[in-house]
């Protein structure tokens, strides 16, 4: 299974076993690019559509993760301006990736829109801390795992994933806790293919599944 980590915006962020990093654009510049990019995918992650993407787009990333994604028209609008950047760039028409993360409920009900919005799409991940969030939950697990609304979401996204011809993406577990593993077990078992991490040790666990 694939680990994308969500690293912080150093010059030498640590990446182990991820096959992908995942850094927020809006942190970024020339400097702070991991080095072993042949190694290593690059994501940048953005927050909207709009978002200023020409320094992101300087860096040449292997993809943009479109965090709060909220349907098939914000990933058919950044597909549109990566297609300016690119041009201007001097880069192949589609030579950026989109990873369409979701982490609203209307996110959650759109997500049957993403498939055909855009080539470019690579995968779709969500994010359960910041949907549990929106949608008033104390927390994103209980003793028993995640809670029944994100359970729901979880496979609205696996779905949503095999319709548009894509990977799906689990989401992170958090640091503190000892059910990594099950989850892992979990995303397995339902054709997930990759799993976001937040920290090294996590990827390496993911990578070995």
């Amino acid at each position: 299974m694939r680990a994308l980590l969500i690293a912080p915006a150093a010059s030498r962020a640590p990446y182990g076993a991820a096959s992908a990093l995942v850094l927020d654009a809006a942190t970024l510049h020339e400097g702070t690019v991991p080095t072993a990019r042949g190694q290593v995918s690059l994501y940048l992650r953005v927050h909207a559509p709009d978002d200023d993407l020409a320094a992101a787009s300087a860096l040449r990333p292997d993809g943009i993760v479109l965090a709060r994604c909220e349907g098939g028209r914000d990933v058919a609008r950044l597909g549109a301006r990566l297609a300016v950047l690119e041009a201007e760039a001097g880069l192949a028409d589609g030579a950026t990736g989109i990873l369409a993360m979701v982490g609203t409920a209307r996110g959650v009900l759109g997500l049957s829109s993403l498939a055909g919005a855009s080539p470019r799409l690579a995968g779709i991940a969500w994010d359960a801390e910041a949907l549990a969030a929106g949608i008033g939950a104390p927390a994103a697990r209980d003793a028993g795992g995640l809670i029944p609304p994100l359970l729901q979401a979880r496979g609205l996204v696996r779905l949503a994933a095999a319709a548009a011809g894509v990977e799906a993406i689990d989401t992170a577990y958090p640091a503190e806790g000892d059910g990594l593993l099950a989850e892992l077990a979990a995303a397995r078992r339902d054709g997930f293919g990759a799993k976001l991490a937040r920290s090294p040790d996590h990827a390496a666990r993911i990578a070995s599944r």
